[in-house]
């Protein structure tokens, strides 16, 4: 199931550094899919941290879920490499968002893997979805 998605103006990209460590490789000896993963994720609460979007999502009783995430692997990255990593949340629907990931390799700038994470915004105590509020966007747009 799509939901069209409302175009935000104005958002604002976070960015952070990753530097792929030994405990990362796997047995191909590059870069696990699943610390790809872990990196989309990392990279969206930290962005949604350091906004002040968390602490105005824990004040209403809310929190964001994952409801489908497509990852494209596009190179590899190895032991050692430095991974820049970029992260925007440009569009909405009533009760959901695409939040965009971009990782590149330093040295190169090749991207190693892209992704679009549909979240939903749920009302912990009922589990269910609940609208987005317009203050709550504004926390991933400049102003």
């Amino acid at each position: 199931m799509h939901l069209a998605m409302e175009q935000i103006p104005n958002f604002v990209e976070y960015t952070k550094e990753f530097r792929v460590d030994e405990s990362m490789i796997d047995q191909n000896n590059h870069l696990n899919n699943v610390v790809c993963v872990e990196w989309i994720q990392d990279i969206a609460v930290e962005h949604s941290d350091v906004t002040g979007g968390t602490a105005r999502m824990r004040e209403l009783g809310c929190a964001w879920m994952i409801r489908t995430q497509h990852v494209e692997y596009k190179a590899q990255a190895f032991l050692g490499d430095e991974i820049v990593g970029t992260t925007w949340v440009p569009e909405y629907s009533k009760v959901s968002t695409n939040r965009h990931s971009k990782f590149v390799r330093k040295s190169d700038g090749k991207e190693i893997f892209s992704a679009v994470t549909t979240w939903v915004l749920v009302d912990v105590k009922r589990g269910r979805p609940i609208a987005i509020p317009e203050d709550l966007k504004d926390y991933f747009r400049s102003r």
